[in-house]
């Protein structure tokens, strides 16, 4: 019963942040709309124990590519590997696991969908990151109630790039 017991802890960090949702739109080499699929957590640790890697890699399927830097050769349909900022660790012996939440990022839900502002990870090639941790992914579904934004740092700036990305795409909320 411990064993289930899971604790949620916020990582207060350091991240990239963007002036305006222009400046995010330049830096990012992947614009995308589409749904989270499945989604893994990802541990990896050092030679000492020490936590090396760590997120969720959420398998991401495209509906439509918005914008992109270089020929990726995706298209509707594709489906990318996508690294959030969040992760467990099973404390094994010691009953319970830790959730772990980079600035009390929200991971996506398989039934939503996102607009997506990325960048390819610099060591793995097959997997993207997201700009910004919250500034680079917002729920288009869930508009005026969109919880995923709330208690994240800049969240007034983070609810203004989505109502200017949203815009500058011309994605019109569900009816």
């Amino acid at each position: 019963m411990e064993d289930q017991k899971v604790t949620y802890s916020e990582v207060h960090a350091k991240q990239l942040s963007f002036k305006t949702s222009e400046e995010m739109i330049e830096f990012s080499e992947l614009i995308v709309l589409g749904r989270a699929m499945a989604s893994e957590n990802f541990v990896n640790y050092d030679k000492d124990g020490f936590t090396d890697d760590a997120y969720t890699i959420t398998q991401f399927k495209i509906d439509s590519i918005l914008e992109e830097d270089k020929k990726t050769n995706l298209k509707a349909g594709d489906i990318i590997k996508v690294a959030e900022p969040t992760y467990i660790v099973d404390k094994g012996i010691s009953p319970g696991k830790i959730h772990f939440s980079i600035n009390n990022y929200q991971n996506m839900n398989d039934t939503d969908k996102y607009l997506l502002l990325l960048v390819p990870d610099v060591k793995y090639q097959d997997l993207y990151v997201i700009l910004g941790v919250n500034e680079g992914k917002h729920n288009i579904e869930r508009i005026e109630a969109d919880k995923e934004k709330e208690g994240v740092p800049q969240e007034d700036k983070n609810k203004k790039f989505k109502e200017e990305l949203m815009s500058r795409f011309n994605i019109k909320p569900p009816m």
